[in-house]
């Protein structure tokens, strides 16, 4: 698809996804889109409303013509953000662990967040590069353009894509010991479960999502 048209096909789904409007019965996608944000406000309405926004965000990164330009890596991590749904994760997460954050630990919380979304982000861009680098060859001129910190670190320092992978692999140990130091000092002014269980849940999104890119067949077929 063009940005035009991803952004149009979202488009579509965000008001199902709110309640706000109901689905064409003779599209599937509709149909799910709506029964399960009404389900899980079933379950719990706060917090699966807290779910919508991030998940919107993370739609419209998709399809923001920024990926097709010429971004610098701490550009590209900040949009990144975004794209690869750390917001979303989180807010999921804290739906299905039942995590209620008071505004103050929400805030308190963001740059541990902002550090786990560069883990994420990068972890994934170094395992999914040669796929992305083939189906940016062969995908369609926006939709599949190919957007890398791999590719932006080889370019701006002059060095090979495999250069760049380990290149980046130092920088998310390093951002493995700054979520210690975090933790460390977010720990010092909150100290309810909710908050460690939260945190221990990013610490879980940073492992699991590297076992899994390390592992799967999407990546290592």
């Amino acid at each position: 698809m063009s940005f035009a048209e991803g952004a149009a096909y979202n488009e579509r789904l965000m008001p199902l996804a709110r309640g706000t409007t109901l689905p064409d019965q003779s599209s599937p996608v509709e149909v799910m889109m709506y029964e399960l944000w009404q389900s899980m406000r079933n379950v719990d309405k706060t917090l699966a409303d807290e779910v919508l926004d991030p998940m919107f965000d993370f739609m419209r990164a998709q399809t923001n013509k920024v990926r097709a330009t010429n971004m610098g890596l701490g550009q590209y991590l900040k949009y990144r953000e975004d794209d690869v749904g750390q917001g979303l994760l989180s807010a999921l997460m804290r739906f299905c662990m039942h995590l209620q954050l008071s505004p103050s630990e929400s805030e308190l919380l963001r740059e541990v967040e902002s550090n786990c979304s560069k883990h994420l982000a990068v972890v994934n861009d170094i395992w999914s590069f040669e796929k992305e680098r083939a189906a940016a060859k062969a995908g369609h001129r926006e939709g599949g353009v190919l957007c890398s910190s791999v590719s932006i670190v080889a370019q701006e320092a002059s060095v090979s894509a495999a250069a760049a992978k380990r290149t980046l692999y130092c920088l998310c140990r390093e951002w493995e010991h700054y979520h210690m130091e975090l933790t460390s000092s977010i720990l010092k002014e909150a100290q309810s479960p909710h908050v460690k269980a939260y945190i221990q849940g990013l610490e879980y999104q940073m492992s699991g999502n590297e076992a899994w890119s390390n592992s799967t067949s999407r990546y290592n077929g």
